[in-house]
């Protein structure tokens, strides 16, 4: 809990185990934090340093990164392609891109294509 302001800085944080399986699944993290609005891990130990701080005002630009919880990042595809009506995720970017280069997604990958069936 950030006592500054009274908001809870991690939204989420669970087990690699639990999000991800496959043959790469042991170079994935240990967990995975999901931070919320306004948080995010410190530059100093993305670079594996440690300071006294639990938390600190960020006093660099943030140019974009992956440490905001998926659900507070809405997002939006735009295509020229018909694509199926269906809810989409970034995990099915992956193999939509496959399907349009012609290449069998493995079937350890998440995500199915949102190419329609025809």
């Amino acid at each position: 809990m950030d006592v500054a302001n009274g908001q809870t800085a991690v939204r989420e944080a669970i087990a690699s185990s639990q999000a991800y399986d496959g043959p790469y699944v042991d170079a994935a993290p240990d967990i995975l934090v999901g931070y919320n609005t306004g948080y995010r891990v410190s530059w100093d130990s993305a670079v594996g340093k440690v300071s006294g701080k639990v938390f600190a005002d960020n006093l660099k630009a943030w140019s974009g990164d992956h440490c905001i919880h998926p659900d507070l990042v809405p997002g939006v595809l735009f295509s020229n392609l018909k694509l199926n009506q269906r809810p989409a995720g970034i995990c099915d970017l992956g193999p939509t891109v496959l399907e349009l280069l012609g290449v069998t997604r493995p079937d350890y990958m998440d995500g199915e294509s949102l190419l329609p069936n025809e």
